[in-house]
Protein backbone atom coordinates (compact mmCIF):
# COMPACT_ATOMS: atom_id res chain seq x y z
CA UNK A 1 0.00 0.00 0.00
CA UNK A 2 1.42 3.35 -1.01
CA UNK A 3 1.50 5.50 2.40
CA UNK A 4 3.12 8.54 0.46
CA UNK A 5 1.78 12.08 1.97
CA UNK A 6 0.11 14.86 -0.06
CA UNK A 7 -0.17 18.11 0.68
CA UNK A 8 -3.04 20.21 -0.60
CA UNK A 9 -1.75 23.93 -1.10
CA UNK A 10 -4.39 26.41 -1.27
CA UNK A 11 -4.04 29.75 -2.27
CA UNK A 12 -7.23 32.09 -1.00
CA UNK A 13 -8.45 35.29 -0.30
CA UNK A 14 -11.38 36.45 1.28
CA UNK A 15 -13.13 33.29 0.61
CA UNK A 16 -14.88 32.34 3.91
CA UNK A 17 -18.35 31.90 2.34
CA UNK A 18 -16.88 28.80 0.81
CA UNK A 19 -13.67 27.90 2.51
CA UNK A 20 -14.86 25.65 5.35
CA UNK A 21 -16.69 23.43 3.20
CA UNK A 22 -13.45 23.07 0.60
CA UNK A 23 -10.84 22.41 3.82
CA UNK A 24 -14.21 19.54 5.21
CA UNK A 25 -13.93 17.81 1.76
CA UNK A 26 -10.26 17.64 2.10
CA UNK A 27 -9.89 16.29 5.46
CA UNK A 28 -12.62 13.67 4.61
CA UNK A 29 -10.79 12.24 1.51
CA UNK A 30 -10.57 8.12 2.05
CA UNK A 31 -6.78 8.82 1.70
CA UNK A 32 -5.87 9.75 5.18
CA UNK A 33 -2.06 11.03 4.86
CA UNK A 34 -2.79 14.21 3.70
CA UNK A 35 -1.61 17.90 4.58
CA UNK A 36 -3.31 20.63 4.28
CA UNK A 37 -1.13 23.95 3.69
CA UNK A 38 -3.20 27.25 3.26
CA UNK A 39 -1.38 30.37 1.93
CA UNK A 40 -4.26 33.95 2.70
CA UNK A 41 -2.91 36.60 0.97
CA UNK A 42 -4.58 39.01 3.97
CA UNK A 43 -7.99 37.92 4.06
CA UNK A 44 -10.50 40.36 5.94
CA UNK A 45 -13.74 38.07 6.35
CA UNK A 46 -12.59 35.52 8.43
CA UNK A 47 -10.62 32.89 5.72
CA UNK A 48 -7.17 32.75 8.23
CA UNK A 49 -9.51 31.80 11.08
CA UNK A 50 -11.20 29.39 9.12
CA UNK A 51 -8.18 27.77 7.60
CA UNK A 52 -6.32 27.92 11.18
CA UNK A 53 -9.14 25.31 12.37
CA UNK A 54 -8.94 23.11 9.65
CA UNK A 55 -4.62 23.60 8.20
CA UNK A 56 -1.96 21.62 8.89
CA UNK A 57 0.15 25.02 8.19
CA UNK A 58 -1.14 28.47 7.13
CA UNK A 59 0.66 31.63 5.94
CA UNK A 60 -0.51 34.89 4.91
CA UNK A 61 1.65 36.36 1.90
CA UNK A 62 0.97 39.00 -0.47
CA UNK A 63 -0.41 41.08 -1.53
CA UNK A 64 0.55 39.71 -4.94
CA UNK A 65 -0.70 36.21 -6.23
CA UNK A 66 2.93 35.22 -6.98
CA UNK A 67 3.68 35.94 -3.25
CA UNK A 68 1.62 33.25 -2.58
Amino acid sequence: MNNSKVSVIIACKNTADHFEKCLKSVKNQTYKNIEIIVVDNFSKDGTYEIGKKFADKIYQKGPERSSQ
